[in-house]
Formats: structure tokens, sequence, C-alpha cells
């Protein structure tokens, strides 16, 4: 068996592996121990851990649809080993198979269970995929953890042949694969161990994204503008349901692409800069009148405030000025 920083996954596999039969040894958990906040939030920040613990969520990626009986136990006691291995770290993962599953949970419509499971993997600190049955939702799930920067655990069977497509995702991960279900035991126990610093350094960095910063900043845009939601997703191509989605979640839930923001921006005639940090002109200017500041000093000696709010404006309007003739050589006659 064998632990590795290299990549394994889901969408290429065998059906003939054996299922896990001999008992995993057991470990003695451990209790988490007291959470103690750092003082700057959003900055990596190393951690004591002799001192401190940070509870982590985890979601745990597998096939759930079309499996035969077989496929179907291997991955049930799999998981089961998998979920007791995270808890006695810490570490709460979460199961579509028990929320989400296509047999028990018929009732529940398809885009719901896009929208919960997504949501599910971009909050997690770590999403970990068994690789025992190719899967198009293990897939659609990787890729999800991949554009949130979610590390990845890997686990495959050695009898497995995991698709390229997923062992060549160039994101933090780590690959677990074991013959005997001691080795897997032995191993997680191991990995988890030896990751919870990045993990904890992760969580910490992250919470400045736990706000709602893009999505509020494209509905005011919009309401500027006097432009229905209807209207401003039909122009950027995305559902009502997915813009209203984006508008009312968290940076991290919403998590949207380069390319959209690109395209509500230009729609909303703005830049990706406003939608992202809406301050950002207040700290141009404030650049800018440090700038000018620190250059008249250095020739006439100290500003007062009204010199240098006339400096900057004069500095600015030749940057416009500048603009309009740019704009105009390059416009065609």
């Amino acid at each position: 068996m064998k632990t590795n920083a290299r990549e394994r996954s889901p969408s290429g596999a065998r059906d003939d592996a054996p299922s896990p039969s001999r008992q995993p040894r057991t470990h003695k958990a451990k209790a988490p121990r007291a959470v103690q906040k750092p003082a700057v939030r959003g900055q990596l920040t190393l951690l004591n851990h002799e001192a401190m613990s940070l509870p982590l969520t985890g979601y745990l990626a597998c096939a759930l649809t079309g499996l035969d009986p077989a496929s179907k136990q291997t991955i049930s006691m799999v998981s089961h080993e998998v979920a007791r291995i995270c808890a006695e770290h810490g570490v709460d993962l979460y199961e579509p198979r028990t929320k989400t599953d296509p047999d028990n949970n018929k009732e529940i419509p398809d885009a719901e269970v896009w929208a919960l499971d997504r949501e599910k993997v971009v909050n997690s600190d770590l999403l970990i995929h068994l690789c025992q049955v190719p899967s198009t939702g293990s897939g659609q799930e990787l890729e999800i953890a991949y554009n949130g920067l979610v590390p990845m655990i890997l686990i495959s069977h050695s009898s497995r042949t995991v698709s390229r497509m997923v062992t060549g995702i160039p994101s933090l991960k780590y690959h677990i694969e074991y013959t005997e279900p001691e080795e897997l035991d032995d191993e997680l126990h191991t990995l988890l161990s030896r990751i919870r610093p990045v993990l904890e350094e992760r969580k910490l960095a992250f919470t400045d994204f736990d706000t709602n910063i893009v999505g509020a900043s494209v509905r005011r845009f919009r309401s500027e503008r006097g432009m229905s939601l209807e209207t401003l997703a039909e122009a950027v191509q995305l559902s009502p349901a997915s813009l209203s989605a984006l508008e009312e979640s968290t940076d991290r839930t919403a998590n949207c692409s380069l390319l959209q923001l690109r395209r509500i921006a230009s729609v909303l005639g703005t830049t990706v800069a406003e939608l992202v940090e809406p301050d950002s002109t207040g700290r141009m200017i404030s650049v800018l009148e440090d700038w000018v500041g620190h250059r008249a000093a250095a020739r006439r000696g100290s500003l007062t405030d009204q010199d240098r709010s006339v400096l900057v404006r004069r500095t600015l309007q030749r940057v416009i000025d500048s603009l309009d003739n740019t704009d105009g050589t390059n416009a065609p006659s």
C-alpha cells in the first residue's frame, strides 16, 4: 500500500475489486481540544497544535447511482470506516449517501440535490473520494472541490485503475491505495494527523469568504440600473434561480467563475474589481493622495489638506484626459 501526494479518482475503475473482509484495528478516539481564534482573520497563522484544535468538516464523495448490490455493500462498508476514522480526528463528515441517495431519497428534486451537495462541497475543509466505482456525480463533486480550493484525499483499492481525469487534477490532494482494510485504517489515521495543520490554516484563511460581497455588489449595481433579475440572467446566460442564488449566497458558496464575473460586470457597465472589492476606488484614491502628497512635499515642503485635494483632482483630470485622447486616437474614422 502507498500514500502519496499524487492523484486518483472515480471516472475509471473496474468493478472486480474484492470487498473489505477483515476488521480494521480500532484507534482510541481523541476529543477535539478547545479552539483559540487568531488575532487576524483571513491570514495564514501557524497554530500551536498542542494547545488547540479546530473542528473540521469533510465531504465523502462516492458512486451512488446504478450500483449493483455487491458494489453498494463495498461502498457502504468503506464509507462507514472512513466516517469513523474522520470522527476520531475531529472531522465531521457529510455523506450524500445518507441524505440524497437516488434510491432512498427519490422525493428530492434534481436541482435541489445539486444545490445541496455543491454547497456542502465548497464549504468543506476536505473532500474524500472513494474510487471504488466510476461515477459521473463524483467527478462533478471533484471539479467543484477543485474550483473551491478544497483539499482532496483519494482512496482506491490496489486492484483498481483510476481515471487520469481524476489523478490529473492539479490541486492539493493525497492518494491512499490499500489492499487490506487494516492498511486503509492505518494510512488514513496517519494522513489525517499529518495534514490537520494544513487544513486548520486553510480554514482560518478562508473565513473572509464567508461573507456576501460579490452577490451584494451585483444586486446593488443591478438595482441602480433598474435591471430586473430576469433581464440580467438572460444577458449573462444564467438561469434566474442561479443568479438569485449568487446574489444571496456567501462568496464561498457562490464561487462564480471569472468568465461569469467578467460577463456580469460587462452587462452592468462596471468592472470585476468593483464587484469583488467594492471599496477599491476609495483605496486607489487614498494611494493617489499619498503619492501626490509625497511628490509635492519633496518639491515644496509640507502641504495643506486643501492643496493636496487640488493636486489629486488635477492628477485625476490628467488621467481622464489621457484616456479620452487615447479613445479618440483609436476610434475608427
